[in-house]
């Protein structure tokens, strides 16, 4: 037989439920402002004072380029990347006389791209080389760097867009919009984060040619928007005096033209991390 008191602690389980079931529905239907999203973005990384101890940051390990469009093939090298404050330094190297790597970075005040022996530029460096804004901003690379744009949102100014949550590759992700204060306006930038942790997982650069125009109609059907897309991914965070850097980061190159298309990926395994190192600045202007 139920007694009164059951009756009532059952009506207390009850209400408590509801307003758990009404609080979590509350917290779902509230917008998360960009400026939540940025703080706990940035508290992913580590606390304020862990993130101001490193004054640079070294960051070594393998490269794996894989060419699967256009050009169909593989080669295994090693990535080495260098910041400190706001300068960058990124080199990746193969065993290759056509294509022995990269270099490319910002020294403070102006991009550098780097030629193959051939005199021309790679896609890569071409792509870094119209639009700087990825090096001048840190934003290439992401929290590998120093000088990643989200630690230095008071001094950059950007422009920046929540969009909400969005399924992306099978998983929800939080997505914002980034414009550079000073930079090309076609160049469309959209960052990727988690929503368990606020890690930054993703960024996705994008811009258009549009069409040249021929002589006549016929000559014109024979252009095509020039489409190029570059995303990086990052993944496997580990803690670096009580810092989290991501473990594997790769760069997908897409470039689609009236000459052909072509698909990249460098997939890179960092295998050390290493702070506050002593550093030629030449490095950065080289």
């Amino acid at each position: 037989m139920t007694t009164s008191k059951t009756v009532s602690a059952a009506r207390v389980l009850i209400s408590i439920a509801i307003v758990m079931l009404c609080s979590t529905a509350y917290a779902q239907d509230k917008k998360l402002t960009i400026e939540e999203l940025i703080a706990r973005h940035l508290d992913s990384i580590g606390s304020a004072e862990a993130r101001s101890q490193p004054k640079n940051r070294v960051v070594s390990g393998t490269v794996k380029l894989v060419s699967r469009v256009g050009t169909a093939g593989n080669i295994d090298g090693r990535v080495a990347m260098a910041s400190s404050g706001t300068k960058l330094r990124y080199s990746l190297t193969f065993p290759s006389a056509t294509y022995p790597g990269e270099q490319f970075g910002y020294d403070g005040s102006k991009v550098l791209t780097g030629h193959l022996p051939s005199g021309q530029r790679s896609p890569l460096s071409l792509f870094l080389e119209q639009q700087s804004v990825m090096l001048k901003d840190g934003l290439l690379g992401g929290t590998l760097s120093t000088a990643w744009a989200l630690l230095r949102i008071e001094q950059l100014k950007p422009k920046l867009d929540y969009r909400g949550l969005k399924k992306i590759d099978g998983r929800e992700l939080h997505v914002v919009g980034y414009r550079a204060q000073k930079g090309t306006a076609d160049l469309v930038i959209t960052m990727f984060f988690e929503p368990e942790t606020f890690r930054h997982v993703r960024t996705l650069y994008e811009f258009k040619v549009p069409a040249r125009i021929g002589v006549g109609p016929n000559e014109s059907a024979k252009y095509q928007e020039d489409y190029y897309q570059i995303i990086e991914d990052f993944d496997d965070f580990r803690a670096i005096d009580a810092l989290m850097v991501p473990r594997k980061y790769r760069v997908q190159l897409n470039v689609q033209t009236s000459r052909g298309s072509n698909v990249f990926d460098w997939n890179i395994a960092i295998e050390q991390v290493l702070h506050n190192q002593a550093l030629d600045e030449q490095i950065f202007s080289k």
